[in-house]
């Protein structure tokens, strides 16, 4: 008897690998990808010259499916250091954690994005989310991520344009902060 196909939608990460481990165990498989080109979020186009990756991509090298599928010798992954650049008035100035980089406590504090009390709404918020539990965030009203930043938070604007929202719109893959606060908290 013949086998029939397992028809997997999607052809990112997820599903190229359960394709793959399907085909190895002589499992027959079908791929069905919207997009002209495979890879999901993980996906570089290059256009003019300039490769563009699709989303925000973080590669947790201790995850064990990861470490099952990929050749992390061959990947030759280099560590980055936390952080943003920001490009304003045409330089780049960094957003650093201080209580991971405190060398660039000075650098973050007078950068030029937002403002000083933004900076102790920063401190504020990451006390606040990294004491709570994931049970303790989800007992919070949930928002969108735009408005617990300016309205819960306080953040100001020009914080939350300039450092927020280019940054969680390539974690999120949307652009007005309309994902969930709860999410957003346990991301922090």
């Amino acid at each position: 008897m013949e086998q029939k196909p397992v028809l997997i939608v999607g052809g990112g990460l997820a599903g190229l690998c359960c394709a793959r481990e399907l085909s190895r165990q002589k499992v027959p498989v079908v791929v069905i990808e919207s997009e002209p080109e495979i890879g999901g979020r993980v996906r570089t186009d290059l256009v003019d010259g300039f490769r563009l990756d699709h989303g925000f991509q973080v590669l947790q090298t201790a995850y064990p499916e990861a470490t099952a599928q990929l050749n992390y010798p061959a990947l030759q992954l280099r560590p980055f250091a936390p952080g943003a650049l920001i490009r304003t008035q045409g330089r780049f100035v960094e957003m650093s954690d201080p209580w991971r980089r405190p060398d660039k406590l000075l650098s973050t504090l007078f950068n030029g994005v937002g403002t000083f009390a933004d900076r102790l709404r920063l401190a504020k918020l990451r006390w606040n989310v990294c004491r709570k539990t994931d049970a303790e965030i989800q007992k919070t009203p949930d928002l969108s991520t735009r408005r617990f930043l300016l309205e819960t938070c306080g953040f100001s604007p020009d914080l939350v344009e300039r450092f927020f929202r280019p940054w969680f719109s390539g974690v999120f893959l949307e652009k007005e902060l309309a994902t969930s606060s709860h999410y957003f908290q346990f991301l922090v």
